[in-house]
Formats: structure tokens, sequence, C-alpha cells
């Protein structure tokens, strides 16, 4: 039995590195991957968390943000062959449901995922099928390529709310998900971003990724600095925390026919909504599920994104625990494991 090393969770916050069988093909259209890198997320913090806040399964092998090498495929894998570098699409929607149904497939109710509900890219292999596979260049810098995933969230969720160059954007979080909002904002041209940090560490790396200014989040309501800054509220708030306490905050953010992004997610969180402000001013409150892979890995090797500059530790497989109390500890950024190395 060919063994290798995986990262598995065991129930009760805890994730395990354990010697496991390497997994085998058992459907035409799949492919066997051998791992490249993967990033830390923060719904895998969340998903260690005591209760989680986030759905996983004991026994999965974690990670869904990933990349790597075709080695085995199957009979029907199509265009695929071995030595084809790829970004996995974590979220495998069952068609069955009314959401799939209606062409809603990244709101399937009840999907298989990788490194939640199936085995994902904690490991030295994973078995993925070929629908949720996109094709990379084979010179990608491998801390870029791991990062393919949480952009494809923050492509498809800006199309959502469609931010404009001359909008007044307010954004809550800059962890590696706020920062990577940052960058890809000032790429699509938004002149005015405020964002609300917290920790020196934090802010610091809001202004070097091209915040405007950068409130402290231990300051109160930063109404009163954007509007001295502005003259107006925001015509956008994208709230990448998802704690739940910034959400009764943001609604007083926006300017009349403002719009509300829900990025963050965390199924523990709570936060009081005002419903008079939504009707008075109507806002619009949207949630974003869903990922855009080919606008992400069209935008991911831009000169000016850089997303190498978020990493901030390189780990191997057995150090994983490590990096994920760094992360707990905001001691970190962007983790990248490398389960191969």
């Amino acid at each position: 039995m060919a063994t290798m090393q995986a990262a598995v969770f065991k129930g009760n916050g805890i994730l395990k590195v354990e010697t496991v069988e390497i997994p085998k093909i058992t459907e035409p259209n799949q492919v066997l991957l051998k791992v490249e890198a993967a990033s830390i997320c923060g719904s895998d913090i969340h998903a260690l968390h005591v209760p989680p806040g986030q759905v996983i399964t004991e026994g999965v092998v974690m990670g869904h943000e990933f990349f790597g090498t075709i080695v085995q495929v199957g009979e029907k894998a199509g265009q695929y062959q071995p030595g084809d570098c790829v970004v996995v699409h974590p979220s495998l929607p069952c068609g069955e449901c009314w959401e799939c149904k209606h062409g809603m497939e990244n709101l399937c109710v009840q999907p298989r995922h990788y490194g939640q509900t199936c085995d994902g890219g904690f490991a030295e292999y994973v078995v993925v099928e070929t629908s949720q596979i996109y094709e990379l260049p084979k010179d990608i810098n491998p801390d870029i390529a791991a990062q393919t995933e949480p952009l494809a969230c923050i492509m498809y969720s800006l199309g959502m709310v469609q931010p404009a160059p001359t909008d007044h954007v307010l954004l809550y979080g800059a962890g590696p998900i706020g920062l990577t909002f940052i960058k890809v904002l000032k790429i699509f041209g938004v002149k005015n971003l405020a964002v609300v940090a917290k920790g020196a560490a934090r802010i610091e790396q809001a202004r070097q990724c091209g915040a405007d200014f950068v409130i402290d989040m231990q300051d109160g309501s930063p109404a009163e600095r954007i509007r001295e800054a502005w003259g107006c509220l925001a015509d956008v708030v994208v709230d990448a925390v998802g704690t739940g306490q910034i959400l009764s905050e943001a609604m007083t953010m926006l300017n009349s026919k403002g719009r509300l992004l829900l990025f963050g997610l965390n199924h523990n969180a709570r936060g009081e909504v005002p419903p008079a402000v939504i009707t008075q001013k109507e806002l619009q409150v949207v949630g974003s599920l869903g990922k855009a892979f080919p606008p992400a890995i069209s935008l991911l090797q831009d000169e000016r994104l850089r997303l190498d500059e978020l990493v901030t530790h390189r780990v191997a497989l057995q150090e994983i625990n490590h990096a994920i109390e760094l992360l707990k500890n905001k001691k970190a950024c962007r983790v990248i494991v490398y389960p191969n190395r």
C-alpha cells in the first residue's frame, strides 16, 4: 500500500498530520494530483474553533485552496494529461437541489466540498473531478497559484456590487482576504478606498497594499474619519471579516443607494440589522458565495497584483499546526503549505 502524509480533521478542533493511503481514482472523470502548494484559509481557522464556525466532516483531509500537477488521469479526463498544472474549484454541486436546477450551483444546499466534506489539499496527493479544475501555466509562482481560489471568491463578489473608479469604498478587514481586496480594488481603479483594520501590523500592511487611508478598528466608528476625508459616506462597504458586530455599523456607513457586500463567513457570528435604515436609504445588502475562476486566473499574474507579497510564511505539512497558531494570533498573514517538500 502506497502511503502519504495528510492533515486530517479529528473533530473538536484537532488537526493531525498522519500517514494515510494515497487516494485512488475511482471514477473515469477523476484525476490524481500531486499537491504543489496549498494556502491556509480563514475558514480553516473557523473550522478548528470549538464549536466550529464552518461545517467540516470528521476524518476529512482539510485544505480547499490548492493547486497541483496531474500525475494520473481517468479514462474520461478529456483534454487533461499527466504533467498539466491545475487549480481546483473546491465546491462540487449536487446537481439535484432546487438551486442547482435553477442555475445557482454555487448556492447548492448539499454540495461536496474538498477539504470540508471530502478530502482536500493538505496532503501530498488528492483525487479531484475534472469538472472542478482549471489549467494554470506550468511555470507559475507557487505562492501565487495557491491563492487562486480566494482571488476567485473576491472576483465573483466584486462582480455583484461592481465598484466604479469614482465610488467611495470602505473595507472592513486587513487580513489576507482584506489585503487582496485592496490590491484588486486598486487595479479596478477605485480612487477612494478606506480600510478599517486592527493592530499596527495590519494597519501598516493595508497602507502598503494601497489603501488611501486606514482607520484603527479600536478607535470606534469610522464615520467621522470618512466624512472628514470624503465629505460623504461610502457608496460601497465590504465586510471581509464576518464577525457579525460589523453588520449594524456598516449600515450606518453607507450613502443612500449604497451597497453592502457581506463576504466574511462564520456560522457562529450574529449581528443586529436596523431594517428602517435599509428602507429609508434604499440600500442593497449582498451576500457572496460564488467563485469566478477564469477572471481570477486572468488577473493572477498581473504585475500590479503581486499576491506573493502577502506571503509571510512557507511551511512543510508537518508544521501546519504551528502555522495555524501563528494565524490565530495574527503573527502571520498568508501562509502557504508545501506538502511535498
